[in-house]
């Protein structure tokens, strides 16, 4: 009887947050799942984690930034499992400073882990998946991609280009049977965001900018790379997709705008809708 290979998925920034919970809805969707991430310790307690429930996952400490270890890492989760089926190009990093301050450093460093990171884990998977016929990538992008965020440094530009390669990838391969989409979060509560979202105010106001009323989770943006990687988006290809509540199309209505009495209000505060 022929051994039936489960379907790979390689999953970057996978030691906690977003990643890990891809990395866990792929799983429970039947994948097999690579968890690439530069915190190699991290990312093999969470694939122990995943195995110990009767999953298949390996680990790998892979710098996106480094060809080598994801040459290195892509031929290991190929031997282990087979030809990839989907990469999903989550790692990312950030330095919050201004921009006059920003150190080039800094600036080098986050394009080459967010941005270039991405275009060759893209460049070595999709070699690959070219080969074996077809494979779908999804690409974690940001809502700072499309609308600048102040002190983000190198992170917004860095995430404006990861829409940018969604779609030269989705224009490039999409007749050659790699489907690329991007996924652009809003605010969603992981570990990393622990420390703003610990204050109840803050949490409360951010809400408040949300029109279905709650921060986001990472199970949100999970549940949609399961989908993006599905053949029920089998038509799908190079778009970028917002998963933030709605936040991103509510920021006109949070305009500050004077009132009847002359106080200062927002076009939503004025029509009741929070």
């Amino acid at each position: 009887m022929t051994k039936v290979m489960p379907r790979l998925a390689i999953v970057t920034g996978a030691a906690r947050g977003i990643g890990a919970n891809i990395a866990e809805r792929l799983c429970a969707a039947g994948y097999a799942v690579a968890l690439w991430d530069f915190d190699g310790e991290g990312a093999a307690a969470r694939a122990a984690e995943l195995v110990t429930s009767g999953h298949k996952a390996i680990a790998a400490r892979v710098d996106v930034a480094d060809a080598a270890h994801v040459e290195a890492a892509t031929k290991a989760a190929v031997s282990a499992f087979g030809a990839p089926a989907l990469l999903v190009n989550n790692a990312g990093i950030r330095h919050r400073a201004p921009l006059e301050d920003l150190p080039r450093a800094s600036w080098d460093r986050e394009i080459a882990t967010n941005l270039t990171g991405a275009f060759q884990c893209a460049q070595i998977v999709g070699r690959l998946m070219l080969k074996a016929g077809g494979g779908a990538i999804v690409n974690v992008a940001s809502m700072s991609g499309t609308f600048g965020q102040p002190l983000r440094g190198a992170y917004t530009p860095s995430k404006a280009g990861i829409i940018g390669l969604t779609s030269l990838i989705a224009v490039e391969w999409g007749g050659r049977g790699i489907r690329c989409n991007a996924i652009s979060p809003g605010m969603i509560v992981t570990p990393v965001h622990a420390e703003a979202y610990g204050n109840a105010a803050v949490k409360s106001a951010r809400e408040e900018m949300v029109p279905m009323g709650r921060l986001g989770a990472g199970n949100d943006i999970a549940d949609v790379v399961v989908f993006l990687a599905s053949d029920a988006a089998r038509y799908i290809n190079g778009a970028n997709i917002p998963v933030d509540g709605g936040v991103t199309k509510a920021l006109v209505g949070l305009m500050p705008i004077a009132a009847a009495n002359g106080e200062l209000t927002t076009v939503v505060a004025q029509l009741g809708l929070k």
